[in-house]
């Protein structure tokens, strides 16, 4: 197990666009956006910056559960927003920093409960008791660890990546039911069955790096787009993650974006306009090691 050390360090370049085209102009619409990273115990933002088009002034601020949100309005007609979010970020080859790093005496009060609780995208359904779950939260931090890696194991054996299987709404029910789904399904039901095991957990967004060639050749999913895992909480520890996916701890690759009880608090893009036309969606997400 690899805990903070200052020479294992690594620079990440992240570059996140999403263009909306509208059907015909639409008015005052408001969005929120969560694609900057944060500083953690385990990565530090160098740069980041946030351009939108048509032009407008965003404005941020820290959510509750600490995730950075920027947000604007475009009161004018329009027919599409753009959305460029670019970050450098070091990140760190460790899979915890200790609790006492990032928790204050307010997330222990507050936020450990919300995370041990179901929640919208994350309801109390009886599939989770079928996947064999040896991780408690008064493990040493060793057998933590282990359980985490194995459970991790048991979702890849368990289930396929198809990304046709379900959609942004789906229930944990349908990855069940299909046997397939994307990170976000699979995060969703490793948090059921973390919570059903009474351990703090928690739904990651952000990105992760792929260190195959240019053409995507390194095995590791989610890498040409946001991405999602789960951190789990240890009280020597503090967050670790798992990303069910890539079957793998959470270490150099990832740039953590945003963090709450599923995808409902970490939505990357979310807003509301004035008009009823049909919308196209595109998304370009690339991260590239520079250091």
């Amino acid at each position: 197990m690899r805990r903070w050390d200052v020479e294992d360090k690594a620079l990440l370049m992240v570059s996140h666009s999403t263009r909306l085209t509208y059907s015909e102009p639409v008015v005052e619409s408001h969005s929120e956006v969560r694609k900057s990273p944060v500083d953690t115990g385990l990565q530090r933002v160098m740069t980041t910056s946030i351009e939108v088009s048509p032009s407008a002034v965003v404005d941020d601020y820290i959510d509750y559960f600490g995730s950075r949100v920027h947000h604007f309005n475009i009161l004018e007609p329009h027919e599409y927003v753009e959305i460029v979010a670019n970050s450098v970020v070091e990140t760190t080859d460790a899979i915890s920093c200790g609790s006492g790093v990032e928790v204050k005496r307010r997330d222990l009060e507050y936020l450990l409960p919300e995370y041990l609780s179901w929640s919208p995208a994350v309801p109390n359904i009886p599939e989770y008791a079928d996947i064999p779950n040896r991780v408690r939260s008064d493990m040493d931090s060793d057998g933590f660890t282990d359980s985490l890696k194995e459970l991790g194991s048991v979702f890849k054996s368990r289930f396929r990546y198809d990304p046709n299987a379900t959609d942004v709404y789906s229930s944990p029910k349908v990855l069940f039911e299909k046997g397939g789904g994307v990170c976000q399904d699979l995060a969703h039901a490793m948090l059921g069955v973390l919570r059903l095991g009474s351990v703090p957990c928690r739904y990651v967004s952000g990105y992760v790096y792929d260190p195959g060639d240019s053409k995507g050749g390194g095995g590791i999913r989610g890498g040409a787009a946001s991405h999602a895992w789960v951190q789990a909480w240890h009280a020597d520890l503090g967050w670790v993650g798992i990303d069910p996916t890539n079957d793998k701890l959470v270490d150099w690759q990832y740039v953590r974006v945003a963090a709450g009880r599923d995808y409902s608090d970490v939505q990357p893009l979310r807003g509301v306009f004035v008009g009823a036309p049909e919308q196209s969606v595109q998304v370009k997400v690339t991260v590239t090691r520079i250091g």
